[in-house]
């Protein structure tokens, strides 16, 4: 992690003030995700937050959290009860689930830092465990539409914004294969002078988290999304 922002800075504040202190309808597409590309759990949801996905989660199989934050690992307790949330990534067990999900961690984590985190990655994974990660794209449309008012910028602890083709390199540096790869498309709008309600660049994605599906090209929207597979070599 980011030694500006350690742990105690991921609190209620924090999450209150991005709006992601609840539950919001882009989890369900991630779930629709998993089940779509990633398939049957155990799951785990690294960098869980509040709880709300690893919730959705479990009402499709086993379900664990991993949240180094004491604040956000209790709330995650109360909002996904009966789901194991730990605090230590040491202490997730070896070969301890079959789908994983990351949705925006690793821009939060120096290189040295993410490495060590899909390192942990590969190990909890059984071999031929697969992975769903997002993480903002600097080379989006979105940050060209957008510019200095690009909702990456907006979070102050995305302090490891990489392209989407160099967080590719990097994912597969560190073992994983990449079955699957794409975009979020252009949600966040408006993207300009146009009215929230006509500016139609939206569809695109509306359509995708309709479908469940990732069919967007790397680079058209907000995000990188990867599907990723452990070789379990």
């Amino acid at each position: 992690m980011n030694a500006e922002f350690g742990p105690e800075h991921y609190d209620e504040a924090y999450y209150t003030e991005n709006g992601q202190c609840g539950d919001r309808p882009a989890l369900g597409w991630y779930v629709r995700m998993v089940l779509r590309y990633v398939g049957r759990g155990p799951y785990l949801d690294f960098g869980c937050g509040t709880g709300h996905l690893v919730r959705r989660l479990s009402e499709h199989g086993p379900a664990s959290g991993v949240e180094v934050s004491a604040w956000s690992a209790e709330t995650a307790r109360r909002t996904a009860p009966g789901c194991p949330i730990f605090t230590a990534p040491e202490d997730l067990p070896t070969d301890g689930f079959r789908g994983l999900t990351a949705i925006h961690v690793l821009e939060h984590l120096d290189d040295e830092t993410a490495a060590a985190v899909v390192d942990t990655w590969r190990r909890v994974l059984v071999p031929g465990g697969r992975a769903l990660l997002a993480m903002p794209d600097p080379a989006g449309r979105a940050h060209a539409l957008a510019g200095e008012k690009w909702n990456g910028f907006a979070d102050p602890t995305h302090t490891n914004l990489k392209s989407h083709e160099e967080w590719r390199k990097f994912l597969v540096h560190a073992g994983f294969t990449v079955v699957r790869e794409g975009s979020d498309g252009l949600w966040n709008v408006p993207y300009g002078r146009v009215p929230r309600f006509l500016d139609l660049r939206a569809v695109p994605s509306f359509v995708q988290f309709c479908l469940g599906r990732l069919f967007l090209n790397p680079g058209e929207g907000e995000s990188s999304i990867f599907v990723l597979e452990n070789s379990g070599t």
